[in-house]
């Protein structure tokens, strides 16, 4: 399994730093990319979930951060609303509460965050800012796995993910304060302090985003989102952490 994960990060990592490279309409189109991929994923574990109506509800956030900017995040998440009742109007097998609450799921929880993933690029020292969003969360799983591995006894939420431990948790906050400390102090000229509690967050809302996903798949039944990622599970299963950190990243360096 192991070998499985790090043979994907080392494919999934060109790919992410190219789009870097490229600019930020590359990076719009991976986040689409993306965004389609969960899509596909949430409506095969929620089916009869219609995929169309699971993708606009994800795309739609991102695509109206184009003209609107930050705006554009909330007003398409309310544009989901009107969307979800013409995708389910003539679908009575879809018409249940389950789809409805999936699709606001999909619009908060992946389109809104992947959307201020794409607003960080744009940014003064965007580029820092999303390679902290996406890297960030990769350091906190391995210092934790790592710190788990030689340390772990005692559980951190059995009833969610019973092979994290605490002593797990801290050696990610620990390794994540370290590495994001780093680079928010010397990349972004932040203050020492600032630095190592940036670091913090983002290893707390990494591994928030971890255990979230893991008590959706918790209550519906399931051990992974997708299988398109070998060693990952899905897309869903690799950017959960990444859905909660980019949403932290944005408001702690870009707001604050």
């Amino acid at each position: 399994m192991l070998r499985w994960r790090i043979a994907t990060a080392l494919i999934l990592a060109p790919v992410v730093l190219g789009a870097l490279l490229l600019g930020r309409w590359t990076v719009l189109a991976l986040v689409l990319v993306v965004v389609a991929l969960a899509a596909y994923e949430l409506s095969q574990a929620l089916n009869p979930l219609p995929f169309t109506a699971a993708l606009g509800a994800g795309i739609f956030p991102v695509a109206l951060t184009v003209p609107f900017g930050a705006g554009g995040v909330l007003g398409g998440v309310v544009l989901v609303l009107p969307w979800t009742l013409l995708c389910l109007a003539g679908r009575p097998e879809a018409r249940t509460l389950r789809a409805l609450l999936a699709l606001m799921l999909m619009a908060l929880w992946v389109g809104a965050p992947m959307a201020m993933a794409a607003l960080i690029v744009r940014a003064e020292d965007g580029v820092i800012l999303i390679l902290i969003a996406v890297v960030g969360p990769w350091v906190s799983d391995s210092g934790a796995y790592f710190a788990g591995r030689l340390f772990g006894r005692h559980a951190m939420f059995p009833s969610l993910s019973p092979k994290k431990t605490i002593e797990g948790g801290l050696g990610g906050l620990v390794l994540t304060m370290g590495a994001v400390g780093v680079v928010g102090y010397y990349a972004l000229g932040l203050s020492p302090l600032q630095a190592v509690l940036a670091g913090a967050l983002v290893s707390v809302f990494s591994q928030s985003g971890d255990l979230f996903e893991s008590l959706l798949k918790r209550m519906m039944e399931i051990k992974d989102l997708g299988n398109t990622l070998p060693g990952h599970g899905g897309m869903l299963d690799r950017i959960d952490s990444l859905l909660f950190t980019a949403p932290a990243v944005y408001y702690i360096f870009l707001l604050v």
